[in-house]
């Protein structure tokens, strides 16, 4: 069973443990919402976390008490995660945090009455990044700037944690950008997932900090980042560019259509990259719908 699954007290560890070892296998969220019973999720189906046949419920001040032991009770020092709506656990797992805003000086600083709870599994699959290169390879894309673009939960982090993989065990020099310490999950005690021997991991940095930080000072090959943001996020992978160096971003998407997308119009006619490859979640998450290569001219060529 895997060590972020213990972190929930009684009686919804025990709920946990009797799971059948197939829905531990698919199992994407666990959502703690006050006063009705804990959902499980998996990539095509939910149901209620039962203890001996009956669905278990959390309270309000279940909801508190689990909160602090997933951040080892030191709530304060993970008021900027928190902030932001969500805390990361050891491993890469997020825990998104649903409650009422606390705003000061027209900012939101922190949250108060939490009410909801969604620890998201962070699932390593190794081996899903080189038919996604031999089929670009395939239609001609030759640079290795991509952008991986989806709707929520369609495996974009996963995908992107193989490819930093891959390139990395090719030798690639690649620094991630890790934000949200959910791409590399490393902690203090351990180095996180096996991003090979040429890896190097840039925890809790801004990705425009990070990104040049990264170019002045460890001399990458590769840059990775996810969830792609702002105009800032979008300088500083102009910036790498410009200085030779590769870059590979997620996107939240809806779909392939890009005026429907302003964002997405944006990245594309920057010419920071050479393919975007679109992910949907049916039948399964992961799966390539459509991929836009450039020709040199700017304009997306589909290719389903």
């Amino acid at each position: 069973m895997e060590p972020w699954l213990y972190l929930p007290p009684s009686p919804w560890r025990n709920a946990i443990t009797e799971l059948d070892p197939g829905v531990l296998r698919k199992l994407e969220e666990i959502r703690f919402r006050v006063d009705v019973p804990v959902m499980l999720y998996t990539d095509s189906s939910w149901m209620p976390l039962c203890h001996q046949g009956v669905p278990v419920i959390s309270g309000a001040d279940d909801i508190r008490r689990i909160l602090s032991i997933l951040v080892d009770h030191s709530l304060y020092a993970r008021m900027e995660e928190l902030r932001q709506g969500y805390i990361t656990l050891p491993g890469g797992h997020r825990v998104g945090v649903a409650g009422r805003a606390v705003w000061q000086n027209g900012r939101i600083v922190t949250q108060t009455e939490i009410t909801g709870l969604n620890i998201r599994y962070a699932h390593d699959i190794s081996g899903i990044a080189a038919p996604l290169i031999e089929r670009l390879r395939k239609w001609g894309v030759q640079g290795n700037s991509w952008l991986i673009a989806a709707p929520p939960r369609a495996g974009k982090t996963t995908l992107l944690r193989d490819l930093v993989r891959w390139f990395s065990h090719d030798g690639w020099r690649v620094v991630v950008v890790d934000e949200r310490s959910e791409i590399a999950g490393a902690n203090a005690e351990h180095r996180g997932f096996d991003l090979g021997y040429h890896a190097d991991v840039l925890q809790g940095w801004s990705k425009p900090e990070g990104i040049i930080t990264a170019i002045r000072t460890l001399g990458p090959d590769l840059i990775v980042v996810d969830e792609l943001g702002g105009d800032e996020d979008l300088a500083a992978l102009l910036q790498a560019r410009h200085a030779g160096v590769e870059v590979i971003g997620t996107l939240h998407v809806r779909d392939a259509t890009a005026d429907l997308n302003p964002r997405l119009q944006r990245l594309w006619e920057s010419q920071l990259f050479d393919a975007v490859v679109f992910l949907g979640r049916n039948p399964g998450p992961g799966l390539v719908t459509t991929m836009w290569s450039s020709r040199g001219l700017g304009i997306p060529v589909k290719k389903a």
